[in-house]
Parts: C-alpha cells; sequence; structure tokens
C-alpha cells in the first residue's frame, strides 16, 4: 500500500511533464512513436529505415538521412529518448523557443546519420570490407548526447545527483561523457550496435560545433553566432586527466572544418587591463545572458513544483545577475586562427589596443 502511494506523486510529475511539455517536443516524441510502430509492421525491412552507405545513394533510399534518427528497435530505446526530450526541453525550449529548439534536433539527427555513413564508408575504402558498406544505423542516441552538451553549456554545475563515493555528486557537465560510456558499455555487452555507439560520438560532436561556431545568440536570433567561452571549449567535455589526448585532437579537426569553410574563424574579446602571460580573461556576453535566463527558467520551475506555502528563494538576487556599472577597461580583439588551439582557448597574442573609455591611447 506504502509503494503504490509513493508511486503516485511520481507518476502525478511524470503526467504533469508530458502535459505542460511544448508542442514540439510532443510532435518529435509522436514521430518517434510512429515511426517505431511502422518498424513492427510485417515487411517492413529495417533497411528501409535506416542508414547504411550501401543503399544510401546506390539504392537511392534518400529519405534514411530522415528516419533512420528517429527510429528504434527496441521499445526500452524508445522510452529512453521520451525521458531526455522531456527532460531537457523543460531547460532549452524556454530559452530557445520552439523554432530554434526543433532546428537542433533537425541538424543533429540529419547530419549525425550522414556522418556515420561516411564513416562507414571510409572504412570500406580503407579495408574493401563489405561488412562496412552496409552496416546500418539507427536510433537517437546522437541527439540524446546533443540534447546533454546543450545542457552542459547553460547549467554546466547544476547537480543531478549524488554518489555514494566520497561524497561526490553527478553534475551536468558530466553527462556527455556518462552518455558515451554507457553507450560503450552497451555496446561491449551486446545490447548496442556499434554503428549506433558511433553515433553517440558523432551526435555529441555536431551538437557542440552547431552550438559553438553557428547557433544565433540574443533575442530574437539576431546577434552573434555561437558561443566562443572557455567554459564551452571542446576538451571540457572531458576529464582534465583526458585534455593532453583531445586537445592536439580538436585543433587538427577545428583547422581542418575551417580549411573546408564548414566552420568559421573566430575572435575573442580580451579584457586588456588584466592581460598578461598567465591570465587572459575571456569574455562572452551573450553566453552571460543565456546563463541568466537559464537561472531565471530554473527558478521559475522550482517555484512551479513547490507545494508548500513558503517561497522558493529567488535564484536571481536583487540584481546580482547584472552588472552595477559601466565597463571602462579597455578591450583588444584576437583572431582565433592565430591562436594555438582555437577550440580549447589557448594562450593568445592580443592585436593593437583599441582606445581607452576616457580617449586616450
Amino acid at each position: 500500500m506504502a509503494a503504490g502511494q509513493g508511486s503516485r506523486p511520481l507518476a502525478n510529475q511524470v503526467a504533469k511533464t508530458v502535459v505542460d511539455s511544448a508542442p514540439v517536443v510532443k510532435i518529435v516524441c509522436v514521430v518517434l512513436t510512429v515511426i517505431y510502430l511502422v518498424g513492427l509492421i510485417p515487411g517492413v525491412s529495417h533497411k528501409e529505415l535506416a542508414i547504411s552507405p550501401g543503399t544510401l545513394l546506390p539504392q537511392f533510399k534518400i529519405w534514411t538521412p530522415l528516419t533512420a534518427g528517429f527510429y528504434e528497435r527496441h521499445a526500452v530505446y524508445v522510452l529512453l529518448d521520451f525521458v531526455a526530450l522531456f527532460a531537457s526541453s523543460a531547460t532549452l525550449q524556454p530559452l530557445w523557443g520552439g523554432e530554434e529548439f526543433i532546428r537542433f534536433i533537425a541538424v543533429v539527427q540529419v547530419l549525425t546519420g550522414l556522418a556515420v555513413a561516411f564513416v562507414y564508408f571510409f572504412l570500406y575504402v580503407l579495408v574493401r570490407k563489405e561488412a562496412y558498406l552496409f552496416s546500418m544505423f539507427n536510433g537517437m542516441g546522437g541527439l540524446v548526447a546533443a540534447l546533454a552538451v546543450a545542457m552542459k553549456q547553460v547549467m554546466p554545475d547544476q547537480t543531478i545527483a549524488p554518489l555514494p563515493i566520497m561524497g561526490l555528486s553527478l553534475r551536468m557537465k558530466h553527462i556527455p561523457l556518462s552518455i558515451i560510456a554507457f553507450s560503450g558499455i552497451l555496446a561491449g555487452l551486446g545490447l548496442l550496435p556499434v554503428t549506433s555507439l558511433v553515433g553517440v560520438g558523432e551526435g555529441m560532436f555536431i551538437g557542440w560545433v552547431y552550438l559553438r561556431f553557428f547557433q544565433r545568440q540574443g533575442a530574437g536570433r539576431e546577434g552573434s553566432r555561437g558561443d566562443p567561452s572557455q567554459a564551452f571549449a571542446f576538451t571540457n567535455l572531458f576529464p582534465e586527466m583526458l585534455h593532453p589526448i583531445v586537445n592536439p585532437v580538436s585543433s587538427v579537426v577545428y583547422a581542418v572544418l575551417v580549411a573546408v569553410r564548414l566552420c568559421p574563424k573566430q575572435s575573442k574579446i580580451v579584457d586588456i587591463d588584466t592581460f598578461n602571460s598567465t591570465n587572459v580573461h575571456l569574455l562572452s556576453a551573450d553566453a552571460q545572458r543565456q546563463r541568466e535566463l537559464a537561472l531565471k527558467a530554473l527558478n521559475s520551475r522550482l517555484k512551479d513544483t513547490d507545494d508548500t506555502e513558503e517561497a522558493w528563494p529567488s535564484m536571481e538576487g536583487d540584481g546580482e545577475l547584472e552588472s552595477t556599472s559601466e565597463p571602462t577597461s579597455s578591450y583588444v580583439e584576437i583572431d582565433m586562427s592565430q591562436a594555438t588551439d582555437a577550440t580549447n582557448g589557448g594562450t593568445a597574442t592580443p592585436a593593437t589596443p583599441a582606445s581607452k573609455a576616457d580617449g586616450s591611447a
């Protein structure tokens, strides 16, 4: 009886989350469910919904980049996708808006499928093993990893759950790598195809590239593109012990993307008054504004779920997040193509300083 009573608040919370979710999230869940049910129809082959390099162009199955990311072969994965969508949309959709949220989903889903197909075609060219040519990819694992990267961007230090290990806690910034590790364990146990593991890694990287370089910032999405802050550098998606390995790899990947014009060169703003050989402050007004909005959204959600009469303390404070005075420091612009590591906030050399606020050079 106690167990049944304890499950009611959880069921009520789940129902409230579904009802209060944005229409775009409900549409994605409907699409996910419909494609899963289509895959159960007798006579519908897995090859008709999943993507592979051997069927994409040779057999002209050009719809598979659209269906592969939404096609799950097992109901448990459909449920996990639902959890990821509802949990992330509660924070991201109010910040981005429905149009940007669906754009992010579409970009990650389509490009992840194409990227996995390209990787396996490249492996086929290298070793001439036909199994690579017809390896099938499907599932939303790439999008789940990309959503975790987005959540890490807006609230990296948010605590998810305490861990029974030396008083540690699982934070939002740990989730992207945790998803890859968990997918690797499932793949090692034979519970997840290796193509899906590759898709998780590809989705995480594609999501980061979109947020880092291409997503419009500011009201109406008319501001600058991307988030060049040091906190969102690619290496910071990994533990510090892995930075020496990830750092050079990400630098090479960034240089290649710039060379083929898939990524723009970035410039960052440096506070010249605090600049020295060991202390560079990379400022990102748009990224700071995103974090302020995230705190407001989180505070609003906490107030909505408070069943007591005591008001939840405001996380915004009395103007704590706003600047108390006009900036008076000088700034210079750094071309990150000249920096040691553009993606990871390496030490940069300042250009000619701009004029100070008082008019002096």
